[in-house]
């Protein structure tokens, strides 16, 4: 992949990072179903992810582990308020809300990374990626509308915020983290949003030797799949791609979490689910060529 120019390794980086990211509800599902809560999820999934980066780390590129104290602070940051504050705020959504609107109102994300870009940076939305971003938007209702539900007030709030944390999050690692190695700025995201997580949640990490085999699976599964590779392609594309691309090509996690849905747990995808995710897909290679175009 070396040998691509650098906007289409950032394309097929935040693409591949994007399935990963699609894997977290049926890991999360897994999870919750054989008797873990949200908070030890969370914390059990950062901390086996920043224990196994470290070891990669130590045993076989430890000079990658070298990272000067300002940015040791800004993925310390990032880890807290970036990852640590979004999974709070989501998961919060999802224990009060429907999935379905919880997960509309975390997607919003797109929507305020562009208005963040266009108005805070120098990245302004041209009237064709805005036009993408509206019907990708509207695939994006089509393919979650199902039940909905408010259990509590706040949540909706929470929901809406874990979107603009997550946007805030894309925007600010797009700025700040250009000249750093992904895997390393990753290490450290990673290891400061566990103890972020371990800090608010106080799982009990005495009952790890008692965890099912369903529910080791779900974590590695959840750590490796959904979080250390998801998240250095990620923070790889953003090296390469406006943010604003990066978060608009990231609709490629509910695509992936639907079609999941339907061969692993036989969920049904309607008619106008599908056509959602048909309208996604095509604003996506839409505005990829647009991109392109010198």
């Amino acid at each position: 992949m070396n040998n691509l120019n650098p906007r289409l390794r950032g394309i097929i980086e935040i693409s591949i990072g994007s399935v990963g990211f699609g894997f977290l509800g049926v890991f999360g599902k897994i999870a919750f179903n054989s008797g873990l809560n949200v908070g030890e999820f969370l914390t059990y999934r950062f901390t086996l992810a920043a224990m196994l980066m470290w070891i990669f780390m130590l045993l076989f590129r430890p000079q990658w582990i070298r990272l000067s104290l300002k940015q040791i602070v800004i993925a310390a940051l990032l880890g807290i308020f970036g990852y640590g504050l979004f999974s709070t705020l989501y998961f919060t959504a999802v224990d009060g809300l429907s999935i379905t609107l919880a997960a509309l109102l975390l997607y919003t994300y797109p929507f305020w990374v562009n208005v963040f870009s266009h108005f805070f940076t120098h990245d302004k939305i041209s009237r064709n990626e805005a036009l993408c971003l509206a019907g990708a938007s509207a695939g994006l209702i089509m393919l979650l509308w199902g039940h909905i539900e408010v259990r509590n007030a706040w949540a909706v709030l929470a929901g809406l915020l874990s979107g603009i944390s997550y946007a805030i999050y894309v925007l600010v690692s797009g700025r700040v983290q250009k000249n750093v190695r992904p895997v390393t700025s990753s290490l450290y995201v990673i290891t400061f949003g566990a103890i972020a997580l371990a800090l608010f949640h106080h799982p009990h990490f005495e009952n790890i030797p008692h965890l099912t085999s369903t529910q080791a699976s779900a974590i590695f599964g959840i750590a490796i799949i959904s979080t250390i590779i998801p998240l250095t392609l990620e923070l790889a594309a953003l090296q390469k791609l406006k943010s604003s691309e990066v978060a608009l090509l990231m609709m490629i996690e509910p695509i992936t979490a639907a079609i999941l849905g339907m061969f692993i747990f036989k969920e049904s995808l309607t008619w106008l689910q599908m056509t959602g995710a048909l309208i996604i897909s095509m604003m996506l290679v839409i505005n990829t060529r647009i991109k392109a175009r010198p």
